[in-house]
């Protein structure tokens, strides 16, 4: 007799992050909460491997021809998620980690919610040696999100459980806000439905001082600046803070920003 398919199904890009895919996959595999694995390499040189499950997970790994960008390898995953028919889709990048019970905490939370289509969960961020930070507690109020939103994203992306129906109304990631794939995914869903985050710290998220984080902060930011022009509001004061805030941060260090991060947030 064959198994019923979980309801959810993890969804991690990677590349060139060997060491990353398999530290996250071990911890998935330790997971009690059903759900099935999408793994997409994003056209690595050197092609990632991983084995076909971890616990009682099904792993499918996925290989792009070539690099072309995280929202190109997120669209190749969601667009096979979807085929397939999973009502739920949870996000992950190498490294970060789920804290137990988060899987079962973002389910029930959108099967009592059916309007919310998209929840994510506070973080705590750690350092590329796992050293504590500080936590990222985010507005779980969706028209304080809202709000939020006309600043920053009011959601970390590798928190947030998707409902399927609600990504096939508002379609997959676009590649016009590249490194700000998400934060338009985030305002393009607030539009249609509800978001939500779980005021728990249910996430490790690791930012990396030599990362994309670090590397690609500038790129990021005249990305969001991108997102706030294309859904500007002249009559919304948020709006218009919002993009200055944009402009103002891109003339301030990485490295004075975490620092502060680390004073303000733990």
């Amino acid at each position: 007799m064959t198994e019923a398919r979980p309801d959810l199904c993890v969804l991690i890009p990677v590349f060139k992050d060997q060491s990353g895919l398999i530290e996250t996959l071990e911890v998935l595999g330790r997971e009690s909460h059903p759900f099935d694995i999408v793994v997409v390499d994003d056209g690595s040189p050197q092609p990632v491997t991983c084995a076909e499950s971890y616990g009682p997970h099904a792993v499918t790994l996925m290989r792009l021809d070539r690099n072309r960008g995280i929202e190109h390898a997120l669209n190749a995953g969601l667009e096979a998620i979807l085929a397939r028919g999973y009502p739920h889709i949870a996000r992950l990048d190498c490294g970060d980690l789920p804290l137990p019970g988060r899987f079962a905490r973002q389910e029930d939370f959108l099967k009592a919610n059916p309007r919310v289509g998209m929840v994510g969960t506070w973080a705590r961020c750690v350092d590329d040696d796992g050293n504590y930070m500080f936590t990222l507690r985010f507005p779980v109020d969706h028209d304080e999100m809202l709000r939020k939103q006309r600043y920053v994203p009011a959601l970390l992306h590798p928190t947030i459980m998707i409902r399927a129906e609600a990504l096939r109304d508002i379609g997959l990631y676009s590649d016009r806000y590249k490194t700000a794939e998400d934060y338009d995914l985030f305002v393009r869903m607030g539009r249609n439905w509800r978001l939500a985050n779980i005021p728990e710290v249910l996430t490790q998220y690791t930012i990396s001082a030599t990362g994309t984080t670090a590397a690609r902060r500038k790129r990021n930011l005249v990305a969001r600046f991108r997102v706030q022009r294309d859904n500007f509001s002249a009559r919304d004061p948020h709006a218009w803070a919002g993009m200055a805030r944009t402009l103002l941060f891109m003339a301030i260090p990485f490295g004075w920003l975490n620092a502060v991060k680390k004073k303000a947030w733990k």
